[in-house]
């Protein structure tokens, strides 16, 4: 599965037009800001991880795998919030941060 993945990932980059979308809302006792792209989207086997600390999908020594997880923890430890990530293959992915006021 994982080199089909590599094929449609490769396929839908060359043809992709790339676009990030951020959104700040107020809703009254909270903050919702979400950050959405139109790339290739997370697999399903990827996204149930890619909050735990030290997972990355980059080659070994090309990164820590800690950037979401702090981020992560910051959020819903630290700020008392919430992290959560919608994504749907070939169409995008968004990440939705809600803050209380």
């Amino acid at each position: 599965m994982r080199i089909r993945f590599k094929e449609t990932l490769l396929e839908v980059l060359s043809s992709l037009s790339p676009k990030v979308e951020a959104r700040i809302k107020n809703l009254g006792d909270k903050i919702e800001i979400t950050v959405a792209d139109n790339g290739p989207g997370i697999p399903s086997d990827i996204r149930d991880k890619i909050f735990q600390p030290f997972f990355t999908t980059k080659p070994t020594g090309k990164g820590t795998g800690l950037g979401l997880s702090l981020s992560y923890d910051i959020i819903t430890k630290g700020c008392g919030g919430k992290l959560d990530v919608k994504t749907t293959l070939n169409e995008g992915t968004e990440f939705i941060i809600e803050l209380p006021i």
